[in-house]
């Protein structure tokens, strides 16, 4: 018997006497998570979202995010400006989302099926000048971001409030959109700058 079969053995042996273990420890790690809650309210669970190694589509549903079953949502994510709980948020089936994405849940983010959110894309709900003078030409204002079913965002992208990304389009990396792009459009801005600039 080789070393790789031996360990093959003992996995097989040990894993159905750990799985109630397992459970009983995901039970106690929910409870935790509902004290961070009640004591720090959704600021409490953004930060644990932040520093969790794994579990995060189950965190999110847990306070109240529409999470697909079969959703990989990779960690850490970065939400911000949720109210009490994380029911802006909507990732249908068979979508990515990868590590280190910022979401901010001012208003609604919804990630359609089989959408590929890649890692540190920056989603933007709202915009807020402050209390300086800028607020008389610009007063706070929010707008929902979708991802079309099938569309796929490049890593480092940012999407600002209101946008639509159509079915099937795709985001080149380090692009800020900042218009609609319709279905089956790629849009790329191999410099950086705004406006979604070229749509084939």
């Amino acid at each position: 018997m080789t070393a790789r079969s031996v360990r093959a053995l003992v996995r097989s042996l040990l894993r159905p006497a750990g799985r109630p273990a397992r459970r009983g420890l995901d039970a106690l790690y929910r409870a935790r998570l509902n004290w961070v809650y009640l004591r720090e309210d959704i600021d409490g669970i953004e930060a644990e979202l932040r520093r969790m190694r794994s579990g995060h589509a189950a965190v999110l549903r847990q306070f109240g995010a529409n999470v697909a079953p079969d959703a990989a949502v990779v960690g850490p994510i970065c939400l911000v400006n949720a109210r009490k709980d994380l029911s802006n948020l909507e990732i249908g089936p068979r979508t990515h989302v990868g590590s280190e994405v910022f979401i901010d849940l001012a208003d609604r983010v919804r990630i359609e099926d089989g959408a590929t959110v890649s890692m540190r894309v920056v989603i933007v709900t709202h915009l807020d000048v402050g209390r300086g003078p800028l607020i008389q030409r610009m007063p706070r204002s929010t707008g929902p971001v979708t991802i079309e079913a099938g569309a796929f965002i490049g890593a480092g992208a940012i999407l600002l409030k209101g946008v639509t990304v159509g079915r099937e389009a795709v985001v080149g990396a380090g692009t800020v959109i900042d218009r609609d792009v319709p279905p089956g459009a790629t849009v790329v801005d191999p410099r950086g700058q705004r406006a979604g600039s070229t749509v084939r």
